[in-house]
């Protein structure tokens, strides 16, 4: 495709939901490019799409208004990557959807913690923004308040370079806003301390919960089952949201709002 086509299919884009859009070649992903090849043989190119969070949802003091935005933001990436692969495979191009979320692969080695494609180095390599001090992808519209998704095609679309400035301004609100201590700059993240953190209720929880059922008498399992717990990781299995922490995109100085 020539620059034209490839500026049509960003518009289109755009017109399915993306608040940003960016592409970079299969090529310039090395540490994927096998990954690619098994979900979709002759992929050529990447087109990274970003969904921008409702800051005032993030900053709220009810932690539920984070939750429902960051679902509906996820959605929002998920369905524009669906409507433009189906765009590009109207233009004859065999193009897939990869998830930014769930599902993911739950075997060994990943075992869910890893998606398919690193986005946040896609969306770099695509021009998007640059790594942040909490080592999320910072764009100079939106901060670090997006949530990514793409899609894969075998269309050869003329690529994006990446920011040649720095959009994260180094400011360091968001190391300072961690509730755990997880970041320490240069996106280096104590992954175990913003994993309990933000996974609060999540499969980690999931386990524990079952492991302390089974060393109860049955009297104070019965209370356990009837508990808050149990309550919260049912909404969790519900909605497939389980983050509790939006601190350090919150907190990204990079934003438009004050």
């Amino acid at each position: 495709m020539n620059q034209e086509q490839s500026r049509d299919i960003k518009e289109a884009a755009r017109r399915s939901g993306a608040d940003l859009v960016g592409i970079v070649r299969v090529a310039d992903l090395p540490e994927h490019r096998e990954e690619m090849e098994s979900m979709l043989p002759g992929a050529k190119s990447v087109v990274v799409v970003a969904a921008r969070h409702s800051l005032a949802a993030l900053r709220s003091p009810k932690l539920q208004m984070g939750q429902f935005d960051t679902m509906y933001t996820y959605q929002q990436a998920g369905w524009t990557a669906q409507a433009l692969a189906r765009h590009l495979e109207a233009l004859g191009f065999p193009s897939l959807a990869v998830p930014a979320f769930l599902p993911l692969d739950m075997q060994a080695p990943k075992k869910g913690m890893r998606g398919e494609i690193c986005w946040r180095r896609a969306g770099v390599r695509s021009g998007l923004g640059s790594y942040g001090e909490n080592g999320l992808l910072v764009t100079r519209e939106y901060g670090a308040a997006v949530r990514l998704s793409g899609v894969l095609t075998r269309a050869e679309l003329v690529p994006d370079a990446p920011l040649k400035e720095d959009a994260c301004d180094h400011c360091g609100r968001c190391l300072a806003a961690c509730p755990s201590g997880a970041l320490s700059g240069q996106g280096k993240i104590n992954k175990k301390l913003c994993g309990d953190q933000i996974f609060q209720f999540g499969l980690r929880a999931y386990r524990d919960f079952l492991e302390g059922l089974v060393t109860l008498p049955r009297e104070e399992a019965v209370k356990t089952i009837q508990g808050f717990e149990l309550r919260e990781l049912w909404q969790t299995f519900m909605t497939g949201n389980y983050y509790y922490c939006f601190a350090c995109q919150a907190q990204c100085s990079a934003t438009l709002l004050p």
